[in-house]
This record gives structure tokens, C-alpha cells and sequence, in this order.
């Protein structure tokens, strides 16, 4: 799931700053379908209602409410079910969001009414999608049972009201006055400038109150982000999750590079060493998602959306994504920021010139962070306990 997975950072400009004129919407290479889901908002609420405190921190006053209504077997249910993914298919509700997201998804209906013929409803689209995998597909078919009773139940307690009441202020405000603001940013146009592919106008944002702290793609130019989250945080999510994979990850210029970066020492401490909640277990994951994210802080620049990479890069993720950070180095440095051009080529130049080796590509991610070339990855340490 870690290519899916994008923890939103804070806002670092207002959102009315960030909007095109009518006139530059006029030429966009971008179309926006904004819209809301029970049913994600459903498989979302799963993971703070596990018990993980990984999300429960960001919804304790929902938890207070909703909690009590579940009979206790239902909720460690929801906890077995989340150590059983967590063991084969990393987080819980992304997995699901995935595979789901081959069918329809405004209520948790459309999801029962998925699970009675997940190979019908569901698996065509995933298996068309650059998400499938084959030994995974099982696990989640055998899964949908428990899924059912567990959904069930949500609905006994009255999920559907009381996520209503949530939504509907938020939604009703928000969602019209975004799609006027969205008209004018054209992420497509800059995505296809730094990647030299051609895409689908249409971006999908669907809007959720139970996705803290994630923004995550799904199966086509769809991804799921919050309500909660500025109008800034929802185009800068848009920019990084149309681009996810940014280049055929199984094409000679990915594996190239990868093969390079699995024998980086520092990189392989980094997996070693950070905070599993945030995912990007393998040196794919750090590939796919650093140079995504180096990407989507080009295209944030070019739509007048401004923030520090230092900042960012040393926070994000517990400062995990260094290979971000020598990409968008690296990319700053050479002119690609610039001219932008055909990605794998981009890749295949570097790694054939020697970009990626250590020495090279440690230089590049320490002028962005602003650390030493030998002090790149700082793993954060727990607070000591008060006496």
C-alpha cells in the first residue's frame, strides 16, 4: 500500500491566494469531479475504531460517541481483522479502499452489494489497474466475510446518521465553492510536463471525514482526501496522487535506479529504522513515493502553491523521504525543474551518469535539507517519560 499512502503537512499559503483567473481556466488541460462517500468514509473509520492510536489520536471525540454502541466482539473484530492485513497487506483501510474502489462506493450498500460478486464487481478494474496482485486478491475475497458482519453492524449502530452529521456542514459549504476555485489549476498540464506521458484530463477528488492522516489513491485519476484539509492541501494532493507510479515501475529506467538505491546504506537504515506506521516499507516504496513527491513540489511551485522543502522534507513522515529530497535536488540543479522532459529518460541519464550513487546522491538531498552529507537520516526519539 505504500504508494497510496501521502501524509498531508500543513498549509503554507491561504487558500484564496492559490486560484487561477477565469481566463487561464479556460485553456485548462484539467476537468475536477469533486464528491463525497459513505462508503469510504465507512472503511475509513475502521482503522481509529481498531483501536490503533495511529488514528484514533486524530478523531478521540468521534470514538467517544460512536464507540459505545459496539457490542464488544464487533470491535475486536475490527481489531483481529487490522493485525491480519497489517501482516500480509499493510494498512488496513487503504487495502480496502483499493480493492473497492473497482465498484461503486456512495453508500455502504454499493459495498455489500460488491461483496455478494467480488470477481464480477470488483476484480475487472483491479486487475486492469497498475494495483493488482495476484497472491493478494485472495486474502481480501476470504476477508469479506468478517468485512460484511462487521459493516453490518456499523449500520446497526447507526454509522450512516452520525457520519451524516459530520459530513453534511462541511460538504455542503465546501464542495461548490472548490469546484468554482479548481476550474483554474491545471495539474494535468504540469503533470504531463514533467513526465512526458499523456493523461486523463479528469481528476477525482473525493472527499472524506475519515481518512486522517492520508490522502490516498485509488484505481484510475481518483483519490481520496479530507474535508478537513485547505483548499491548498487538496491541490497539492491532486498533483502527488494523479503522478502515482510515476514512471513503469517494472521498466528497465525504474529498475535501473532501484538496483542502485538497494545496495545505499543509508537507505536501507531508513527502512530499517522509521516509524512503520507511515508505510514505505521497501526500497520501491521510497522510490515510487520520493520521486512522486519530488514531482509534486515542482508542480506546486508552478501553480503558485509555496512551501519550504527544507521544512517539508525534514518533517515529513519523520524525515524519512532523503530520496525526495535528492531528487528534487538533483532536479533544481540539472534544469529539469525548468524544462521538465520524458521522466524515464530523465532516470536512465542519472543513473547511468552516477547521480545515484551514494556520494552524489547524498550531496544532492543534503543542500536541500540543509544537514550534513553524513547526517541525512535522524530518527525521531521518543520523549523521555515525566518523573
Amino acid at each position: 500500500m505504500d504508494r497510496r499512502t501521502f501524509l498531508a503537512s500543513s498549509a503554507a499559503a491561504t487558500a484564496g491566494a492559490l486560484f487561477c483567473s477565469p481566463a487561464v481556466a479556460q485553456a485548462s488541460r484539467t476537468r475536477w469531479v469533486v464528491r463525497t462517500s459513505e462508503g469510504f468514509d465507512a472503511l475509513g473509520f475502521l482503522a481509529p475504531l481498531s483501536g490503533d492510536p495511529f488514528y484514533a489520536k486524530h478523531y478521540q471525540a468521534e470514538l467517544a460517541e460512536f464507540e459505545p454502541r459496539l457490542k464488544a466482539e464487533t470491535k475486536a473484530e475490527i481489531k483481529a481483522l487490522r493485525e491480519e492485513v497489517a501482516a500480509t497487506d499493510g494498512l488496513m483501510s487503504p487495502a480496502f479502499y483499493l480493492n473497492f474502489s473497482g465498484g461503486p462506493d456512495a453508500t455502504v450498500d454499493d459495498l455489500f452489494d460488491s461483496m455478494k460478486a467480488p470477481e464480477q464487481k470488483l476484480r475487472p478494474a483491479l486487475e486492469a489497474s497498475p494495483y493488482w496482485d495476484a497472491e493478494a486478491w485472495p486474502r481480501f475475497v476470504a476477508r469479506l466475510p468478517a468485512l460484511h458482519r462487521i459493516l453490518n453492524a456499523l449500520q446497526d449502530a447507526g454509522f450512516r446518521q452520525f457520519r451524516n452529521s459530520l459530513v453534511a456542514p462541511q460538504a455542503g459549504v465546501k464542495l461548490p465553492l472548490l469546484r468554482t476555485k479548481l476550474v483554474g489549476f491545471d495539474v494535468i498540464r504540469w503533470a504531463e510536463f514533467y513526465t512526458g506521458r499523456i493523461f486523463d484530463p479528469t481528476i477525482e477528488i473525493i472527499f472524506m471525514y475519515f481518512n486522517k492522516p492520508h490522502g490516498i489513491k485509488i484505481i484510475g485519476q481518483r483519490f481520496l482526501t479530507g474535508l478537513a484539509y485547505s483548499d491548498d492541501i487538496t491541490v497539492r494532493t491532486a498533483g502527488h496522487e494523479v503522478l502515482h507510479p510515476p514512471v513503469a515501475m517494472d521498466g528497465p529506467a525504474a529498475k535501473t535506479a532501484m538496483a542502485i538505491f538497494e545496495r545505499d546504506p543509508l537507505l536501507q537504515r531508513i527502512l530499517a529504522e522509521r516509524n512503520k506506521s507511515y508505510g514505505y516499507g521497501s526500497i520501491e516504496g521510497l522510490f515510487n513515493e520520493g520521486l512522486t513527491q519530488a514531482l509534486d513540489h515542482l508542480i506546486g511551485e508552478r501553480l503558485g502553491i509555496k512551501r519550504d522543502p527544507r521544512k517539508r522534507w525534514r518533517e515529513s513522515d519523520g524525515g524519512m523521504h532523503v530520496l525526495a529530497a535528492a531528487f528534487y535536488g538533483l532536479m533544481t540543479r540539472d534544469g529539469f525543474a525548468r524544462s521538465g522532459g520524458n521522466l524515464e529518460e530523465w532516470l536512465a541519464r542519472k543513473a547511468a551518469g552516477g547521480a545515484f550513487d551514494p556520494p552524489t546522491l547524498h550531496s544532492a538531498a543534503a543542500r536541500v535539507l540543509g544537514y550534513p552529507a553524513d547526517q541525512l537520516w535522524r530518527p525521531a526519539v521518543p520523549a523521555p517519560a515525566k518523573a
